[in-house]
């Protein structure tokens, strides 16, 4: 029986560690056991997927801007309709309600005339103001001025609009 135990002891160990040597068992993600020869197994340093590269976007060719006819931004859902053109003279119109709800704005910028940009504004369709702006100085803030909020820009607006009468 001490004979047995002994090769037992001996035998088991040996046969133990040559399979070890053949094979090795890796579980894989789904938890399934693989048996991989060593030769195929690598290091590995991160588990964590390689980032996949996103191709550049490719831009989106801008259609010419048109600038003789003219465009009617509507009602002023884009404000950026209106305004882009406005900077840059070219024929724009826009139709606003007032804040009272009843009053009806529409602004015309007409072109460049004579080196100056033509801005037209009617209240209630009856023309309110006729004004040729000097080039560069109708923007944003000019147009806020003709609506009597004080950007500092008065004296460009009464010299504008003073000549278009």
């Amino acid at each position: 029986m001490k004979k047995y135990l002994i090769i037992t002891i001996l035998v088991l160990p040996i046969l133990f560690l040559s399979a070890c040597s053949l094979n090795k068992e890796v579980k894989n993600n789904t938890g399934s056991k693989n048996l991989i020869p060593d030769e195929a197994l690598a290091p590995i340093a991160d588990e964590t997927p390689a980032p996949v590269p996103t191709p550049a976007p490719v831009p989106t060719p801008v259609p010419a801007v048109d600038k003789t006819a003219m465009v009617d931004c509507g009602s002023g859902e884009d404000p950026f309709c209106f305004l882009n053109r406005m900077n840059e003279c070219l024929p724009v119109t826009i139709q606003m309600t007032g804040g009272d709800k009843t009053t009806k704005i529409a602004m015309t910028i007409l072109g460049i005339e004579n080196e100056k940009c033509h801005f037209q504004r009617k209240i209630n369709d009856v023309l309110n103001l006729n004004c040729f702006f000097p080039k560069g100085t109708m923007n944003q803030d000019t147009l806020d001025q003709t609506f009597g909020n004080d950007r500092g820009l008065q004296k460009v607006v009464d010299d504008a609009c003073k000549s278009g009468w």
